[in-house]
């Protein structure tokens, strides 16, 4: 197939979950014999979405990337009041959403090159659900445009533009069952144009716990949290049930914080938290390895990267049971435990400090699960019966 994949921004160095979902794909569809094109914006920062790289085509990992000038005329003033009548469910109207989305990230360039080249591809693929560049560019590419949305249960989802957007689409890709029936449910989609198709997953080439320790000079138990630390992430709840435990729990357990974003910590907590920032890829492996576990308090994934790289590395995950997609992972792997509310993240904490073999055992069953279900070579299968489905795929042996 030749296919094109559109994404707000394209940048290896990126910590999001739909920049690693994206440059996993393209990469691993281009080794099983597609021709496979990034477009994207020559924005690097997902806040300001400043012109930061050069415009025109390159290649990164052996993949063409094809970049355009992101619009630099936005009313900020008008995307910030909108965004925070979204935010408190304030209705708007559909000019209003309009509105909002146009002062977002956007590239009239891409959009002009979409349509000259909208009958050269097979199928476009655009990620995630909530950017201009989805929004306006799937519309121009309708007949062979398939959603990768990374979709949550929050307010911008409510919008009616998105109900558009998944009406209008030739098909959607989900990541996992629990974010397809929640695309099922909000968008009343039929079963001919969705399927869950996912990510793969490989092992790192090593993990080195004791070089982790070393290099960070940590010595005691932790456990771990990787990602970008924000609200929508739920970190700051993280960092209060943290405190609170230490309050409680008189011994030398420590939380170790990676990844982008500031964390507010107060004095209290500088003795037990630490925060390492963003850190190279390899050492992001070896802190798995040496954690006690991974704590995922996000009820907003659509996938979670994390919590599978956590069970390649040997160790469980703690997950919070408000979010359908990790609580679901954390269930069917048997391989993680679910917290509600702080007693209950207070006892998976202990259960796994004095029951190592139980922890291993957890690991094990996860590690298991993604070595199975999700593999590259199972998500390519998933992929090409999905574009079967849709009438997209052409001529392959």
């Amino acid at each position: 197939m030749k296919l094109a994949l559109t994404i707000p921004r394209y940048d290896p160095a990126s910590a999001g979950g739909a920049e690693v979902l994206a440059k996993g794909l393209v990469e691993h569809l281009a080794a099983a014999g597609h021709e496979i094109e990034v477009l994207t914006t020559c924005a690097r920062n997902h806040v300001t979405w400043a012109n930061e790289f050069e415009p025109g085509l390159t290649t990164v990992n052996g993949i063409p990337v094809r970049r355009f000038l992101a619009n630099d005329r936005r009313d900020i003033d008008t995307l910030l009041e909108l965004q925070e009548r979204i935010l408190a469910f304030d209705e708007l109207s559909f000019d209003e959403e309009k509105r909002w989305i146009s002062n977002g990230v956007n590239s009239e360039a891409l959009y002009r090159h979409l349509q000259a080249v909208r009958g050269q591809f097979d199928a476009f693929l655009f990620i995630p659900y909530m950017f201009g560049t989805t929004y306006w560019g799937a519309q121009i590419v309708s007949d062979r445009s398939v959603l990768i949305p990374c979709l949550h249960d929050e307010p911008y989802a409510q919008l009616k533009i998105y109900k558009e957007l998944f009406d209008n689409a030739k098909g959607i890709m989900f990541n996992t069952e629990p974010e397809r029936d929640l695309g099922v449910e909000m968008f009343d989609l039929p079963d001919y144009k969705i399927g869950v198709v996912g990510m793969g997953f490989e092992p790192a080439v090593e993990y080195d716990a004791e070089r982790f320790r070393r290099t960070y000079k940590i010595k005691d138990p932790f456990i771990l949290y990787s990602g970008r630390r924000e609200h929508g992430k739920n970190t700051p709840l993280l960092v209060e049930y943290f405190r609170t435990y230490k309050r409680y729990n008189k011994n030398e357990l420590r939380l170790v914080l990676l990844g982008s974003g500031p964390v507010e910590l107060q004095p209290v907590d500088r003795k037990y938290v630490v925060d390492l920032g963003y850190v190279p890829e390899q050492d992001k492996h070896d802190a798995c390895a040496a954690a006690l576990a991974f704590v995922q308090p996000s009820v907003n994934e659509s996938l979670s990267i994390v919590i599978m790289e956590s069970w390649l590395a040997g160790r469980p995950v703690v997950v919070h049971a408000r979010c359908a997609v990790t609580s679901h992972h954390a269930r069917r792997s048997q391989g993680g435990l679910a917290f509600n509310d702080y007693f209950e993240f207070e006892e998976i904490v202990n259960l796994l400090l004095e029951q190592r073999e139980l922890a291993r055992r957890l690991a094990g069953n996860g590690r298991a699960y993604v070595t199975g279900e999700l593999s590259w070579a199972r998500c390519l299968e998933r992929f090409h019966a999905l574009m079967q489905k849709l009438g997209l795929e052409q001529g392959r042996a």
